[in-house]
């Protein structure tokens, strides 16, 4: 038996969590497409439907994100290295 069913949503009783860590600024329709797409990911390689996975997105200021020692500047559409990791994401 599950652990929760309310009569819509019928769910395990261990699920998967996926946190996602990023900088402040994208839409809720950013928001919304990168979720799906991550989740459709997973189900296919995971198997696990993704009623069963719980995600998370974290935002926060540039500040608090480090890369290679230097701290990260406030997110800002259509940067350079948003369109080199999207190449590399295809």
């Amino acid at each position: 038996m599950p652990a929760f069913n309310d009569g819509h949503h019928e769910r395990k009783e261990q699920m998967s969590m996926i946190s996602c860590d990023m900088r402040s600024g994208r839409s809720d329709q950013q928001k919304r497409a990168l979720s799906a797409g991550l989740l459709r990911v997973i189900s296919e390689a995971t198997g696990e439907r993704p009623d069963d996975i719980f995600f998370v997105i974290r935002e926060g200021r540039g500040i608090n994100f480090v890369e290679h020692g230097q701290h990260l500047p406030e997110f800002v559409e259509g940067a350079a290295n948003d369109k080199e990791l999207i190449a590399t994401l295809k």
